[in-house]
């Protein structure tokens, strides 16, 4: 990756000197939500520059790339808590899935990038394979998130709207929800609460 930055990065000295530079210096530091930002302002300025078409493209890659990363700091969202039970946090689910959206839509405007890119330059090979691995995160994203929320979206339908335990609405997207087999094999949704009282008596 690091030799294509010398390939690619073809700017006018005035683009380098506005808005490489000070970009380079924000992605050294780490800092690259700043560094995408001096990139896209000097492209609304020079929207032909290959340089900055490539630069948007790698910063965003890099965001979303921290931004997935630290989606493995959130708690688990799905666990086992004993009893034959499985609980989900709603409410971090519904932030993780926001978060996937996020990510996606940042590799997007990445992958934006590298197509108008390689219209200017169908040849580089470079560009071709830093296309392909944005395409393989966002696919990988994309089938991590459709996942979850299959999952999210059939509980109502597969354990119906009210807890076992008090008979009150369930709130999938906001609370902590307990799932566990009857004992004619039918899924009960608990709320966390009532299946901690439950187990203990």
């Amino acid at each position: 990756m690091e030799n294509a930055f010398n390939v690619l990065l073809k700017c006018t000295p005035e683009e380098k000197k506005h808005f490489v530079e000070r970009a380079m210096q924000e992605a050294q530091n780490s800092n690259f939500p700043t560094a995408l930002e001096i990139v896209t302002n000097g492209l609304d300025a020079h929207p032909a520059s290959e340089g900055l078409l490539f630069l948007k493209a790698y910063f965003g890659y890099k965001v979303a790339d921290t931004m997935s990363n630290e989606l493995s700091s959130y708690p688990r969202i799905i666990e086992p808590i004993g009893n034959g039970g499985l609980m989900i946090d709603g409410a971090m689910t519904a932030q993780m899935l926001n978060r996937f959206q996020d990510i996606v839509n940042t590799l997007s405007e990445a992958e934006e990038a590298i197509n108008e890119l390689l219209q200017v330059n169908p040849k580089s090979k470079e560009v071709a394979e830093f296309k392909g691995y944005i395409d393989q995160k966002r696919q990988h994203l994309d089938q991590e998130s459709e996942s979850i929320r299959a999952t999210f979206n059939k509980s109502p339908q597969l354990a119906g709207n009210f807890c076992m335990g008090c008979q009150r609405t369930i709130s999938y997207d906001t609370q902590k929800v307990v799932f566990r087999r009857s004992a004619d094999s039918r899924l009960e949704a608990w709320h966390l609460g009532c299946f901690q009282s439950t187990a203990k008596n």
